[in-house]
């Protein structure tokens, strides 16, 4: 959500390229070329600054890529009000923070549009936030009771795990839509401390701790699939071990 910032910028030179919020730490050798900027936000891929020798870094362990835009680019005197309380509440919802009532909404709303997603938002949101429209909230209602059917109709798993020599409760299941939304809910149903949620349809896999939880799903993600992420979610593409693991979980019945 943070692409209405390139959109507003117009920067005079055609020829520089912005690489932003992608765990590219494997692919450093590609995009380590002249006139390329690399905006990520990514603990890991801090680690490997000293390889970028060509393109220029911006590369910190910050809440979100989106103030780390705000900030490192200097936008505080050329976004107004709206922007910039669009910033905050982008940079809310991806550090998870969840302080503004607003940030949870607006990337239900994000997720809720078909085909070209980010056009859509930029067509909606291109110049800041200032509330919903009635389409908006349609939409919402529509992801709501999305969200309470599939915890009606769709099964989740439930296993005892050991990782690093200690035993965490595991969550599995799937999803086609919502799938923090779906991973908060499940962990404070079902109690779990992390949860895996699968898409059969796009073959990926997405990670999600419970608060309490000292599993790095970054890290495990990594381990399980060359995926990557942060301490608390994280993704990658489903394969194999993950499948495996999966089965060793078994129909949650609620007692």
């Amino acid at each position: 959500m943070f692409g209405f910032l390139l959109y507003r910028l117009r920067f005079s030179t055609p020829y520089c390229f912005f690489v932003c919020d992608l765990n590219i730490k494997n692919d450093i050798a590609l995009i380590n070329q002249p006139n390329v900027i690399v905006f990520d936000h990514h603990a890991e891929h801090v680690e490997r600054l000293d390889e970028y020798t060509i393109a220029k870094p911006a590369i910190k362990d910050y809440s979100s890529c989106t103030l780390l835009m705000y900030q490192a680019l200097k936008l505080h005197d050329k976004l107004t009000d709206y922007e910039k309380l669009l910033v905050k509440i982008v940079d809310d919802y991806d550090s998870y923070t969840l302080k503004i009532p607003h940030s949870r909404k607006l990337n239900q709303v994000f997720w809720s549009y078909t085909g070209d997603r980010v056009h859509k938002f930029l067509q909606d949101f291109g110049n800041g936030f200032k509330g919903f429209s009635k389409y908006h909230i349609n939409a919402l209602n529509i992801v709501e009771r999305k969200i309470n059917d599939y915890f009606k109709t769709e099964q989740i798993f439930k296993g005892t795990l050991k990782i690093s020599n200690e035993n965490h409760n595991v969550l599995g299941g799937f999803f086609s839509f919502s799938p923090n939304e779906i991973s908060e809910r499940a962990l404070h149903d079902y109690g779990g401390d992390f949860i895996i949620l699968m898409n059969l349809n796009s073959k990926t896999c997405t990670f999600r701790r419970a608060k309490d939880c000292t599993v790095d799903m970054g890290k495990l993600a990594e381990k399980l699939a060359d995926g990557g992420g942060h301490a608390d979610a994280a993704g990658c593409l489903l394969n194999d071990n993950i499948i495996n693991l999966t089965k060793l979980l078994q129909p949650y019945v609620n007692k």
